[in-house]
């Protein structure tokens, strides 16, 4: 009777899962979320929880999670910043950053410094690796932030910057949803990786409840990963096809 109490308050109160329209890894567009959306959603449902998606700017979905009015947030790089205010999960899918360019002004890059002269557009909320990140604070980048997630692309396709570091599924999936035939032929990006690394989940740091439910999403995420579901997850992210996932909650 205690684990069946147990099991209707968690039903009864939704677990707030805090994030961002980051298509194709979280799609607000599709009722089930997108991808990331439908294996939280399936691991938490097994665990007798009821998962509410709440989408907000990246740096306001941080916040709330440190003030409480979340439970989580997703999907974030776990870089040493967001590790002093919150809990990372396991690695649930390798994000893969580049730098997206026109095809008319080429250019190349091997480390950071090369990267003084250009203009570059970025998202507020974002981290794109820990050497950009550094260079960034420190001012030796010339960075124009903005909030909206299609503004860098807008500003690349004006030729207003040069550069606009993005996640490369999202970059591509971002300029078929988003811009003319046009403006897609005109934006590549260069094949050296700005950085590549884990996303994750963020947990309240420091918290009872976050500790409990970053175990229990750990070990949902274990057995996807042993059955091959992460995997395959993956591999639909970066052939374009992640409507081809599916999972039954």
């Amino acid at each position: 009777m205690a684990a069946s109490a147990c099991l209707n308050a968690q039903a009864q109160e939704p677990l707030r899962i805090g994030t961002g329209d980051w298509v194709p890894y979280v799609d607000q567009g599709r009722t089930d979320g997108g991808a990331l959306a439908r294996l939280v959603r399936a691991i938490f449902t097994e665990a007798g929880y009821r998962v509410e998606f709440l989408y907000y700017p990246w740096g306001r979905n941080l916040l709330m999670l440190q003030h409480g009015d979340l439970d989580a947030v997703m999907p974030y790089a776990c870089n040493a910043a967001r590790r002093r205010v919150s809990s990372c999960s396991d690695p649930v899918v390798r994000g893969e950053v580049v730098l997206f360019h026109r095809k008319d002004k080429p250019f190349d890059w091997q480390a950071i410094a090369d990267l003084q002269p250009y203009r570059i557009a970025t998202t507020l909320g974002y981290s794109y690796g820990p050497q950009f990140d550094e260079a960034q604070q420190a001012g030796r980048l010339q960075v124009q932030q903005s909030h909206k997630e299609d503004t860098g692309f807008r500003l690349l396709s004006l030729g207003r910057t040069d550069l606009h570091p993005q996640d490369r599924a999202v970059g591509y999936a971002m300029l078929r949803r988003l811009f003319s035939d046009q403006v897609r032929a005109s934006i590549t990006h260069h094949p050296h990786h700005l950085n590549t690394e884990p996303l994750h989940l963020l947990f309240r740091k420091d918290d009872a409840r976050g500790s409990q439910l970053r175990e229990l999403f750990n070990a949902g995420l274990r057995r996807f990963a042993e059955n091959g579901e992460l995997a395959r997850l993956q591999q639909a992210l970066y052939s374009g096809s992640p409507d081809q996932w599916l999972v039954e909650p």
